[in-house]
């Protein structure tokens, strides 16, 4: 199952409402018919680039034709509202499907063609289109094309009319209802059968998706909205010229589109007031704003081909860390003391290779009479997720766990070089090595579970024994990530960047239990964690020797306990448990009841005994071996 949350349970809610709004009040502020007649054309020239999104961004089909179809739906307006009588709303709505019927007609040619063929085919296609125009005079007005066509008014109230404030709502609200059309599109299955063959047309071909279907429908469903953006643009400046067919219109279109951000679908909405007002400005230099407006476009794909859309999100990222860092240097100085109350041990900052960690160590004792335990935490956590551990542990073990960096009170690390498994390995074994503990169990907790295969694989003979919970040992890494968890979780969340408040409770409760007064600091530390690091963490996973992991545990190379929550959401225990190990503790994979995610935390009692229970048999084979 793929998670799809609603557009209203998403990040982009606020800042859609907040844009829209924005825009609702802007005639109370500006009164001026000029500074209405700018955003009218932006707004229209929004849903014309997000069409020609749909189809070029998310669809790869290189349609140059774009412009011409936003032009058939100018003209069809002008020939029925005028020449033909029809109620100019009515005409409107027809200027979608006349733009329908030659894109459906454009497919034809497309279909059989790639690359730069495909721009060749629409480049002439809307030539035809534009001398079609010409040459049916009678009809079109020919070079002259149509003027003085019938202007949009309700009950004789005409739209121009106090400022163009009629022409302003409707297309203000026309905006919203095709760009929220085309975003519902793209969520849809007919959304990922386009991107699907963008991506890799042969194998989607082969996953049932049908090329002439979804490319008739790409381009018609692209059309359409072009088609309706034109038959209104044609009701407002009452003008249907053949000069929209010239290559100032396809710059200008192109310009947003590219400068926005391809594949984005907000970026060109963004970018259409951005480039309209600027082309507005530089009208004074007649020829030679096409000229910038074109060497624009030749700097964003050349220097930053994201786009304003990729500056936006550039710039959250860059909010999103400082924001993390903040929090990292409040948690030191105001919520030490309760972090250590948690643990019943002191904090120290451990510097290593990838920034200062936050660790927990209950030290060296002459009491102690078991190996190290090293505790390895999952995505989104903490340290104090251990608690129970360490008050149960700690009088016969020396018990030792660490924050993750971007986690808890650890500083935030580079994305490309900390956030990943093996880069967590390395800060496990720089901790152990700067504390002088040997020989130590491993207990690795979800992601921590990866950690402890990658940490303990490197060298097997140096370690006791090492425990996964929460984790589903992986051979091939994507293949065996999909088959060892449920895709009905919301495992997604594991690797999303950005969370929203109710995806964030959701996972913390799906990771280890509902928000209570136990675990609100484990919600808590969700929100705390660098977006980045569950992001970079899913992307790098392939980088990883997954096949070594694999190898140590069936060649027994180390004792193994896999304990996992019976009722385990994310986890796909029929996979797990038909792995083979060579040296596995009862010869079985060990489910505790009630335990779900997080096991040890969920049923203490019940993990910490069979965690006990396993360190004596892991001493045990340990000394069989010598």
């Amino acid at each position: 199952m793929r998670y799809d949350p609603p557009f209203h349970r998403t990040n982009g809610l606020i800042p859609a409402v907040l844009f829209v709004l924005v825009l609702a009040v802007v005639p109370f502020v500006f009164d001026g018919s000029y500074i209405r007649h700018l955003i009218i054309l932006s707004l229209v020239f929004a849903i014309v680039a997000a069409s020609w999104d749909l189809s070029f961004g998310f669809g790869g089909l290189l349609n140059f034709a774009h412009v011409a179809l936003f032009a058939v739906g100018i003209y069809t307006y002008g020939i029925l509202a005028k020449t033909y009588g029809v109620n100019p709303w009515l005409a409107i709505l027809l200027a979608g499907p006349a733009a329908m019927v030659f894109a459906s007609i454009m497919v034809l040619p497309v279909l059989r063609l790639d690359g730069m063929y495909v721009i060749l085919v629409t480049i002439a296609f809307s030539q035809i289109i534009y001398q079609g125009v010409i040459s049916q005079s009678d009809i079109t007005g020919g070079t002259s094309g149509m003027v003085t066509l019938p202007m949009l008014q309700i009950d004789g109230y005409r739209f121009v009319k106090d400022g163009k404030i009629g022409y302003y709502y409707t297309a203000l609200a026309l905006m919203v209802v095709c760009v929220g059309s085309i975003y519902l599109i793209t969520r849809s299955a007919l959304g990922r059968a386009i991107i699907a063959l963008r991506d890799n047309k042969y194998y989607a071909m082969s996953r049932g998706v049908s090329e002439w279907r979804t490319r008739l429908a790409t381009l018609a469903l692209s059309a359409f909205f072009a088609g309706i953006a034109g038959g209104f643009y044609g009701s407002y400046v009452r003008v249907a010229s053949p000069d929209i067919f010239g290559i100032g219109s396809l710059t200008l279109v192109l310009s947003i589109l590219l400068v926005g951000g391809l594949a984005t679908l907000w970026g060109p909405v963004i970018a259409a007031f951005v480039i309209i007002l600027l082309s507005e400005s530089l009208g004074w230099m007649g020829a030679w704003r096409d000229i910038i407006i074109a060497l624009m476009i030749v700097a964003v794909m050349v220097f930053y081909p994201g786009g304003l859309w990729g500056v936006i999100q550039e710039l959250r990222e860059t909010f999103a860390t400082l924001r993390a860092a903040l929090m990292v240097r409040m948690r030191r100085r105001f919520e030490r003391a309760k972090r250590e109350a948690m643990l019943g041990l002191r904090e120290e900052m451990v510097e290593t290779k990838h920034g200062l960690i936050a660790v927990a160590d209950t030290g060296a004792s002459d009491t102690h009479t078991g190996p190290p335990i090293l505790l390895l935490h999952g995505n989104s956590a903490c340290k104090e997720a251990f608690q129970n551990q360490f008050a149960h542990f700690r009088d016969r073990h020396r018990v030792i766990a660490f924050d993750l960096p971007g986690h808890g009170a650890s500083d935030n690390g580079d994305p490309e070089e900390t956030y990943n498994v093996i880069a967590y390995a390395d800060i496990a074994e720089e901790i152990l090595a700067q504390k002088g503990i040997t020989n130590p169990i491993v207990l690795g907790w979800s992601l921590g579970g990866y950690n402890a295969l990658e940490l303990t694989a490197r060298n097997p003979q140096a370690y006791a024994g090492v425990v996964t919970t929460g984790t589903a040992p992986l051979n091939m890494a994507p293949d065996d990530f999909a088959k060892g968890h449920d895709a009905k979780s919301h495992l997604i969340l594991a690797g999303k960047q950005y969370l929203t408040g109710a995806e964030a409770t959701t996972f913390a409760s799906h990771a280890t239990v509902p928000k209570s007064e136990k675990s609100a600091f484990l919600h808590r530390n969700l929100r705390r964690t660098d977006g980045r690091a569950r992001f970079y963490m899913i992307t790098k996973l392939t980088v990883v020797d997954w096949p070594r992991h694999m190898r140590m545990l069936r060649e027994g190379k180390i004792p193994v306990a896999v304990m996992n929550g019976h009722d385990d959401p994310f986890l796909n225990h029929d996979y797990i448990a038909g792995l083979q190990y060579g040296q596995i503790w009862k010869g079985r994979t060990t489910d505790i009841p009630n335990g779900k995610h997080a096991p040890f935390f969920n049923e203490p009692e019940a993990f910490n005994a069979a965690l006990e229970a396993f360190i004596d048999w892991a001493i045990e084979a340990r000394a069989e071996e010598v």
